[in-house]
């Protein structure tokens, strides 16, 4: 064989299984069809999140918005991109540093150990598919990449838009509403079903909605796109309700491809419409072929993602290592403020009708929250009727980075005694967790005003 492992993506899951693999001592070969990094580094997640946070961090020191007569505003978007253009150079240094040899352009199977790229014919004992996924439209809107645009288009364009109009409430669709309406882009956001950010808890949602309204942003919900019209300068979107929106782009961020290898019968490996079954190795009907990230249809986040691809080089390296359980999978919303938890949602609880006991503490009543100056933000944790602890969520600033490893504290059956015997470092903004746990009152599982949300 040529290589010990091959691995297929350069997105975050094909990445950090290379490193892996590589740092084990295996001779590690990748191959991206595209640019390294995919959507979570490169097209997605990462460029959204660095162009969110320092807006921000602007907008605290000159206490303004922009608006889209900002004289600099475009400056300010196109050194973003040139800046984000330098990931895709750090990434091919670190995997060059660890002696991984890249192969760019299309590629195919030609037999399970077997695969074909331009004229090189790569063989090798594992195979990691990592391909990823791709934004797709529906049937009444087809993305052209210059009037309907997908979130790779977003964070390349050359000239911000005066005018956005956005399909999709969900979190990418959120994010990209929060990003735009900080650069001073008039946006549009619509959205089917009857809230934006559908399964989120109201409270957590009112200090984005709170936001949105600030900077002028429009949100329309429980109303379908029919069709785009782009026979005019600008398209149209005409709505279900018989209204349209006219913008200079529209971007839709409505569902996910996969990005199937060609080749996959030759491989032997058994395929799904939407994606590649695996077992809890991440091996597919082939054992010596792992599928890992958004290609397995498990999860749809980059934390999981990288996690999926150490756990397979772990695999392959002789470390035997299975998926955790899907409890309690932390994730985060990087829009302005943030939203942040793991667990059950309390609209989850109320819907089982079951009693619960929430309790919720704001982080400026925190010592730490008066010498920040802090003014919006809260932690919300969730109970049942034995203490055992269900769910923790925050919004405000910055939230993103407590989560992450309370995940594992949490897969323990943490304790209401738990929480409150454990000792946050004072002043700190997690103290407001202990605190919100010593604020709990209890809730019967009918649901009411307070948790529903209907947005009218």
């Amino acid at each position: 064989m040529d290589y010990d492992v091959l691995i297929l993506g350069g997105g975050p899951a094909g990445y950090y299984c290379a490193l892996e693999c590589a740092k084990g001592g295996l001779k590690t070969a990748l191959v991206e069809k595209q640019e390294l990094g995919g959507t979570g580094l490169r097209w997605g997640c990462l460029p959204v999140k660095r162009m969110l946070d320092a807006l921000r961090e602007r907008q605290k020191a000159e206490k303004i918005l922009f608006s889209r007569s900002s004289a600099d505003v475009q400056e300010i978007y196109k050194g973003f991109l040139e800046e984000m253009q330098g990931i895709e150079i750090q990434l091919a240094e670190r995997l060059s540093a660890r002696g991984v040899e890249i192969f760019f352009g299309e590629g195919s199977f030609l037999t399970p150990h077997t695969y074909l790229v331009g004229e090189r014919c790569i063989e090798a004992a594992h195979i990691v598919i990592a391909t990823g996924t791709s934004p797709k439209g529906f049937q009444q809107v087809e993305e052209d990449g210059e009037y309907v645009i997908t979130h790779k288009d977003a964070v390349s364009l050359e000239q911000l838009p005066k005018t956005m109009t956005i399909i999709g409430a969900n979190v990418e669709g959120c994010e990209f509403a929060a990003l735009f309406a900080a650069l001073g882009v008039d946006v549009f956001l619509l959205e089917k079903e009857n809230q934006i950010l559908k399964g989120m808890d109201r409270d957590l949602v009112q200090p984005l909605l709170d936001q949105f309204e600030m900077q002028g942003v429009k949100i329309k919900v429980d109303t379908a796109v029919e069709a785009v019209d782009k026979t005019g300068s600008r398209p149209i979107v005409l709505l279900s309700d018989g209204s349209m929106i006219e913008a200079e782009k529209v971007l839709v961020t409505m569902g996910r491809k996969p990005n199937f290898p060609l080749g996959l019968d030759q491989a032997g490996v058994f395929h799904e419409s939407q994606r590649i079954p695996v077992d809890s190795c991440c091996r597919t009907s082939n054992s010596h072929i792992y599928a890992v990230g958004d290609i397995n249809g498990i999860g749809g986040m980059a934390h999981m993602a990288i996690q999926q691809g150490i756990l397979a080089a772990d695999n392959i390296l002789g470390k035997r290592r299975e998926l955790s359980s899907g409890i309690a999978v932390p994730s985060a919303i990087f829009t302005i403020p943030e939203i942040a938890g793991l667990g059950c949602q309390e609209q989850e609880l109320l819907a089982s009708r079951q009693r619960y006991k929430v309790g919720k503490y704001p982080f400026s009543h925190t010592w730490r929250g008066f010498t920040k100056g802090i003014q919006s933000g809260f932690v919300k944790v969730l109970f049942d009727q034995k203490n055992k602890l269900l769910g923790l969520w925050m919004a405000g600033d910055d939230v993103s980075e407590y989560i992450g490893l309370l995940h594992s504290v949490f897969r323990k059956g943490i304790s209401l005694k738990d929480l409150e015997d454990s000792l946050a470092i004072h002043p700190s903004l997690l103290e407001a967790v202990w605190k919100a746990a010593r604020n709990l009152e209890e809730r019967e599982g009918v649901q009411d005003e307070t948790t529903s949300y209907i947005m009218l």
